[in-house]
């Protein structure tokens, strides 16, 4: 089979010659994937010169028109030859599949919205801006007491039980419950945002938990230390690299939050399709130790190694994740407690978890925080979570997480007296 692809003003199309049987419909998947993970929501199937369709294909074609009905692109096969449509039709098909062979359009943006744009410091990088609450704040905490828990000195009795309903968000070391369940369990690192937390227990299984807000049912944390916003979300930021980058680092988007917003200080959350991850997963809970034992630098080496496992390479290259984080420029930044430099010039901090989804492509456009982050749970299949860090070692490092587009809901942070 031939594949030839051809960008259009208003759409993407992918011409067939051959046979689309259950050898070919692999290679037809892997072109179509590569469309959509480039940013290519609208996708149009010329099938003019294909003769032969099987169920492995129509399953191919399927999969992909629902994926971008979901996020309300357009997929759609045009100048379908006799043969493809006769299956298509006997299949009950047609009208999900077959599409007009005229122009066509992208999906249209909502009504009322007219979205600002910023330019990103990566050359052709832009994000639309979009205003939610031009008053919105996110009240800053931090739960528990973090140096105690640093030195190996604390017990799960001093963690405080956190709720996190659709307006809190929140990261830091914890187990998922309020009770005497959570004392049973590891402690882990978390994230919390939108109604859903993320706990991966720190017991080397690298299998992370995750709770939903369901009815009455609230998401509930054992915090043993953390830092939690309360509030909403005053911006929008849909950002993309653009065709002149491979990918955008994460300081570049925390720095366009920060200059978007006018403020020293930010909550973020973002969801994003992901170049790759970089940053480190805890493999044991600190903690336990009698009173009467020395503190320990769980941070000093080589113990670190024996605590946390560090990614010497990007990590959940093209899947979808879900961050939340803190970020600060330097002068507010190094007073804010776990908020750590961002880059190596210390002009900017920040502390941000991401939990790793398999990939599933954004909808454009404005959008709901709660909307996009639950079909991220639809999989039931959170990959994994870690602790964004960045790696500056000469040579060898592995840099800083990076992202292909996404979207990222920030707001100014205030302090309670």
């Amino acid at each position: 089979m031939e594949i030839t692809r051809t960008a259009r003003a208003a759409h993407f199309e992918i011409k067939l010659k051959g046979r689309m049987d259950a050898t070919w419909s692999d290679h037809v998947a892997r072109a179509l994937a590569e469309c959509v993970q480039s940013g290519q929501h609208v996708i149009l199937v010329d099938m003019a010169e294909v003769d032969y369709i099987s169920s492995a294909g129509i399953r191919i074609l399927v999969l992909h028109a629902r994926q971008l009905n979901k996020i309300q692109g357009r997929f759609g096969v045009i100048n379908a030859s006799s043969s493809v449509r006769k299956v298509l039709e006997l299949a009950g098909l047609d009208g999900l599949l077959l599409a007009h062979a005229g122009p066509a359009t992208a999906p249209a943006s909502p009504a009322g919205v007219s979205p600002g744009r910023v330019v990103l410091s990566e050359a052709g990088a832009t994000a639309e801006v979009f205003e939610l609450d031009p008053k919105a704040t996110l009240c800053a905490d931090w739960p528990g007491n973090s140096a105690a828990w640093f030195e190996g000195r604390a017990q799960t009795e001093a963690s405080a039980t956190v709720e996190f309903p659709a307006n809190v968000i929140g990261l830091g070391l914890g187990a998922l419950g309020s009770g005497d369940a959570a004392n049973t369990q590891p402690f882990g690192e978390f994230l919390a945002a939108a109604g859903a937390a993320v706990c991966q227990p720190a017991d080397g299984s690298n299998k992370p938990d995750y709770m939903l807000l369901q009815g009455s049912l609230i998401p509930t944390m054992k915090v043993a230390y953390g830092m939690v916003g309360r509030g909403g979300f005053r911006r929008l930021l849909r950002f993309d690299k653009g065709p002149q980058q491979p990918s955008l680092p994460l300081s570049t988007l925390a720095r366009a939050c920060l200059d978007t917003l006018g403020t020293e200080a930010a909550g973020l959350v973002v969801v994003a399709e992901t170049a790759s991850l970089i940053g480190a997963s805890l493999q044991k809970a600190p903690g336990g130790q009698p009173a009467a034992s020395p503190a320990q630098d769980i941070f000093a080496f080589p113990e670190i190694r024996d605590w946390l496992s560090f990614t010497a390479e990007a990590a959940f290259v093209n899947s979808t994740c879900l961050i939340v984080g803190f970020a600060a420029a330097k002068g507010v930044g190094a007073s804010l407690r776990l908020l750590k430099p961002l880059v190596r010039s210390g002009e900017l901090y920040g502390h941000f978890h991401a939990a790793a989804f398999p990939y599933r492509p954004l909808r454009k456009g404005k959008v709901d925080l709660a909307h996009t982050i639950q079909p991220l749970f639809e999989s039931e299949q959170v990959l994994g979570l870690i602790h964004l860090l960045n790696d500056w070692r000469e040579l060898s490092g592995a840099g800083e997480s990076r992202f292909q587009r996404g979207a990222c809901w920030c707001s100014p942070l205030t302090f309670q007296a």
